[in-house]
């Protein structure tokens, strides 16, 4: 045996107990082959054994250690083959493999972080850290095993979760308009797309404001100090005056004000993160390390792209569209991303769509929400610095659709639209309450099933 073998850890007493059990049991090693990764060995020799029952078993062989033996060339009476008889001496039953292959991965994967964290201590510059620190989320956050669920468990789960008739446990985005047509979890991705300055940023930070009254929320702003997204929260939660804030010139009624909503406000648990400068996986890293449920990146196209850096601009912002998603799936955290959209032609209006996402299409891809808000058709009779629109534009599991938000800039928010018919008289889109507005169906296209 190698040295590796010469000073048993719990790593490599797990490894040698997942292939005992696989020796001594062959009505397992299917299930151990679907879910023990040959990089989780960390002894060569004990490798070796895994890959040569791996290539017995798919050979259709039964893999026992005559096979196993024969594969590997191992001489009668060698060390090598008393390996594997040693091996079955010291597995007395089978029934406890996935609690030695957990412990042989943790082992593994821990063994990897070492390395990698001497390398870091290592490295002469913050570029030569960049990439082992990706690598080092990478770790943090693989996924192992890859998870089958049969019919029966698939028809189990649907009658625990729906017989009950309990409210499922979707994500608010304090929006009538989102809320009612879309159904969002934590792990999913929303992605809200916006030219610059039509209140992209504002709109994100009302959903912010409201997920945190139950979620942990964290924002990444990597354009926008933090004291400027606390001005936004101030005048957005307490409706106090921008202008104002912005002159310091607060009355003493906007200090009272202040010191009646900070109760509510200091409840909300909304994390700002001053994020300029961060890569995909330091994100990922702040997200863990912080426990948020949630988080908003403002904007994608800013985060740092990792990798060569030779490569296309499109290919660095589609590796952090994937870093994102992989990560929201494999640790349940609702990831919405801002993104900036493609300036139209200069003179020519017309609606955005999510194929005006800016570097990649790969942010589409990897959605499971798109929202636009933009200006409406000046032709519209709309106030272009009063109204915005906004727009589902991708919805996995709902319906899309637009309708018309007045946006008020004196407190950065968003409500019921409403305007002066043909009449003269007053009428209000469709909705009780602010924040509600009309949803008009806009099919992509005839066969579009809303």
């Amino acid at each position: 045996m190698g040295r590796v073998d010469a000073q048993p850890s719990a790593g490599l007493e797990a490894e040698r107990a997942v292939l005992g059990a696989m020796l001594i049991d062959e009505s397992i090693v299917s299930q151990v082959l679907a879910e023990v990764d040959e990089r989780d060995f960390t002894s060569t020799s004990n490798r070796l054994i895994f890959q040569a029952a791996r290539e017995v078993f798919r050979e259709g062989g039964h893999a026992d250690a005559i096979t196993i033996n024969a594969k590997l060339g191992y001489a009668s009476g060698s060390p090598q083959q008393q390996q594997l008889i040693d091996l079955m001496k010291v597995t007395p039953t089978s029934a406890s493999w996935r609690e030695y292959a957990q412990l042989m991965r943790e082992q593994a994967a821990l063994g990897r972080i070492r390395a990698l964290s001497a390398q870091i201590n290592g490295a002469a510059t913050l570029d030569d850290v960049r990439p082992l620190l990706s690598e080092l989320q990478a770790q943090m956050t693989s996924r192992r095993g890859v998870k089958v669920v049969p019919m029966l468990e698939l028809l189990q789960d649907f009658s625990v979760r729906h017989a009950s008739g309990a409210a499922a446990d979707y994500v608010g985005f304090g929006l009538d308009v989102l809320d009612h047509n879309s159904f969002i979890r934590r792990g999913d991705v929303v992605v809200l797309g916006g030219y610059p300055s039509d209140g992209k940023t504002a709109l994100a930070l009302m959903m912010a404001y409201h997920m945190a009254k139950t979620l942990k929320v964290g924002f990444f702003s990597l354009e926008t100090s933090a004291g400027k997204i606390g001005d936004r929260i101030v005048t957005q939660g307490m409706k106090i005056d921008f202008d104002a804030i912005k002159r310091s010139r607060l009355t003493d009624r906007d200090w009272g004000t202040f010191a009646v909503c900070s109760e509510d406000a200091v409840k909300r648990r909304l994390d700002v993160i001053q994020a300029s400068g961060m890569t995909a996986g330091d994100i990922m890293a702040e997200t863990l390390t912080y426990g948020y449920d949630v988080i908003f990146v403002d904007y994608v196209q800013l985060v740092v792209p990792e990798g060569n850096p030779r490569d296309l601009r499109s290919e660095q912002m589609a590796t952090v569209s994937r870093a994102l998603h992989t990560f929201a799936q494999s640790r349940g955290v609702l990831v919405v991303e801002l993104a900036q959209l493609s300036r139209p032609e200069r003179g020519a209006w017309r609606a955005p769509d999510m194929h005006d996402l800016k570097e990649t299409g790969q942010f589409e891809q990897d959605a499971d929400l798109i929202v636009m808000v933009y200006r409406p058709d000046p032709k519209q009779n709309y106030s272009q610095e009063k109204c915005r629109v906004i727009q589902i534009a991708k919805s996995k599991e709902g319906r899309r659709g637009k309708g018309v938000f007045a946006f008020d800039g004196k407190h950065q928010t968003f409500a019921l639209y409403t305007r002066d018919d043909e009449k003269g008289r007053k009428e209000k889109t469709d909705g009780e309450a602010p924040g509600q507005m009309a949803l008009e169906e806009v099919p992509e296209d005839e066969n579009a099933p809303f």
